[in-house]
């Protein structure tokens, strides 16, 4: 599997002189590929009354302080006049999203559609042989054509979508074309300039950056509170953190903490507490708390979201520029490159399934079939015309309602009056992200070090789902070793654990059973890249 696609620089650059604009032509992404027009309406149903569905999707958070529901969101407005169905929305409390989603499942009647199917224990596979998912497979062609067309021309959105007898049950986001990494280590140019150094690249000159810091009082890094950081990790070809436990060399799958490598990860880090480049109180410290600490210079690096980031310093004056991703020497090929690498996406809502309690399942198909269509992926990801953007020339661009709304920033804006994170075909955010494009410098910051050729996502593994009782064999193995590193991790680093305990440390976790739960995650890779469209 190759890297997906990412928007050139020359075409994110060329938006740069534009307000907040992007091409009304189909982007690379769109052209020549998404097909019809609007969905036919399905206003009525068998009985000649109004189609109306029942959709159980999380709320943003932000936006919930400005709406109580998606349906005042003019873009679903939009959707149900075009249409003709009625959308009633059921959201769950903000941050209680998984545990009122478990609770669907013990109630009399599902909503018709559920947009977060994904967290169903087991996936959403697992649903559907549990019998609460509907199986979509025969019925789409018919029912969801553009979806459909979409899975036979992109083989690798088909084997994310599907499972190994070729089963299709849900409907999920799809980005073909994939934006530049947006979480970078983020530094002060006047604290650079005041310290006479350039823009680190590798590890010796992060260091001799840190020294300089260190003289002036200033903390130089903060390290993630779990005390893994793929950003260094991924320098010694490996990858391991809280979420993503396994990766790939070629095709043989791995697991970084008994890989050899792991200890020079753990040296590295262990010489950089010592030291005092590290805060002391990096398990403690919040996220509010550091970006503080970063605006106001007790902080000497932030390896965070650049956007936000340069947003929040620009609002106090403080211009901040980014580093290339670290690596041990000048030219050194990485590998491990983790963002915007396969076209299906999972941010919360964007995996809605059809339930075994929805009576129209032709209307909530052709409903949810609208956001792969152009006309929807238009409205999906820009909004509505007049309300949300104008056109200047031949060019789209937000105006003030996005970009300087007097209730609400740009990226609760975004939430309100758009779907931007929904079953749908997503253009790139330096295509149509408004809180990106809201200024020139925004979309600067992310495009810093986006024709990096020497970085690509090979040890990256496809997000395949195994089996039931594959799964529920890997948890059992898994869940005691990932206790365990997660504890002895911090001790390496801090030195309450001497580095030459690593060998115990590599032997305990055999002893766990990580090669069976290696050979479970083999086989799950095998069956997935065996795959073919059908």
């Amino acid at each position: 599997m190759t890297k997906k696609r990412v928007l050139s620089v020359v075409l994110a650059l060329a938006m740069l002189g534009m307000t907040a604009c992007g091409n009304a032509e189909k982007s690379e992404a769109v052209d020549n590929t998404i097909q019809s027009g609007a969905a036919e309406s399905v206003s009525e149903g068998d009985d000649g009354e109004v189609v109306t569905l029942t959709y159980w999707a999380p709320i943003n958070a932000a936006a919930s302080k400005y709406v109580t529901s998606y349906s005042e969101n003019t873009a679903y407005q939009e959707v149900m006049e075009r249409l003709g169905i009625k959308i009633e929305f059921i959201h769950p409390a903000v941050g209680q999203e998984q545990e009122e989603f478990n609770l669907l499942f013990l109630g009399d009647k599902l909503p018709d559609i559920i947009a977060y199917a994904d967290h169903y224990v087991g996936g959403e596979f697992q649903g559907m042989r549990d019998g609460v998912f509907q199986d979509i497979t025969e019925l789409a062609p018919e029912y969801a054509p553009d979806y459909y067309k979409i899975l036979q021309n992109d083989e690798e959105f088909y084997r994310e979508s599907t499972d190994n007898d070729g089963h299709l049950v849900s409907f999920n986001a799809y980005k073909p074309v994939g934006d530049p990494p947006f979480r970078r280590w983020v530094l002060n140019q006047a604290l650079l300039d005041e310290l006479d150094c350039e823009i680190p690249r590798t590890i010796d000159q992060f260091e001799e950056m840190f020294d300089k810091m260190q003289a002036k009082g200033i903390t130089p890094y903060l390290l993630d509170r779990s005390g893994y950081e793929v950003q260094l990790m991924g320098m010694y070809d490996l990858y391991f953190n809280k979420d993503i436990h396994f990766y790939k060399w070629e095709d043989t799958v791995k697991f970084a903490p008994v890989e050899d490598k792991f200890l020079d990860y753990l040296t590295l880090l262990n010489n950089w507490y010592s030291k005092g480049y590290i805060s002391k109180d990096f398990s403690s410290i919040q996220e509010t708390e550091a970006n503080t600490m970063f605006d106001t210079g007790q902080l000497g690096t932030q390896l965070f979201a650049i956007v936000s980031t340069y947003n929040r310093c620009q609002a106090q004056g403080i211009d901040i520029v980014s580093a290339p991703y670290p690596r041990l020497y000048e030219g050194q090929e990485l590998h491990w490159d983790d963002y915007n690498n396969w076209p299906r996406t999972y941010f919360p809502g964007e995996t809605a399934v059809i339930s075994k309690d929805c009576k129209n399942v032709e209307a909530a198909m052709k409903l949810l079939n609208y956001g792969y269509t152009q006309e929807g992926a238009d409205l999906y990801n820009w909004g509505v015309e007049g309300i949300n953007w104008d056109w200047q020339g031949d060019k789209r661009v937000y105006n003030d309602t996005m970009l300087n709304n007097p209730k609400f920033g740009t990226e609760e804006a975004s939430y309100i009056y758009k779907m931007l994170f929904a079953p749908k075909w997503a253009y790139p955010d330096v295509e149509s992200h408004a809180n990106l494009l809201k200024s020139e410098g925004a979309l600067k910051s992310r495009m810093q070090w986006a024709d990096d050729e020497g970085i690509d996502s090979s040890m990256q593994l496809p997000p395949y789902q195994l089996g039931e009782d594959e799964q529920q064999r890997l948890a059992e193995i898994m869940t005691p070793i990932c206790t365990y590193i997660d504890e002895m991790v911090l001790k390496f680093i801090t030195g309450a654990e001497p580095l030459s305990n690593f060998e115990n440390f590599r032997s305990t976790i055999m002893s766990m059973g990580i090669e069976e739960a290696l050979e479970l995650e083999q086989n799950g890779y095998d069956n997935y890249i065996s795959k073919t469209v059908k």
